[in-house]
């Protein structure tokens, strides 16, 4: 666990299955940017906005995120094949 995905969870009491979601839409729906950057009270506001847009839109997060690991795993197993 990252000390992103500890600091989302306790900022918005989410699942640790949806701490990862939660930082990945920060990154890219929130902040367009890396999390690095911001300040404790922007990280936290941050978090409490992707989790809300989770929650609203959580059909088309989860099916991107299925796709993605999907993607991952079949990259995985070919690069697997090759050894």
């Amino acid at each position: 666990m990252s000390s992103y995905t500890r600091m989302i969870q306790e900022d918005t009491d989410c699942t640790a299955a949806d701490a990862p979601m939660v930082e990945e839409i920060m990154r890219n729906d929130v902040f367009h940017s890396t999390l690095d950057w911001q300040t404790r009270a922007e990280f936290r506001k941050g978090a409490r906005e992707a989790a809300r847009l989770l929650e609203e839109n959580r059909d088309l997060y989860e099916a991107a995120r299925a796709e993605t690991m999907a993607f991952v795993a079949q990259m995985k197993k070919q690069q697997a094949s090759r050894c």
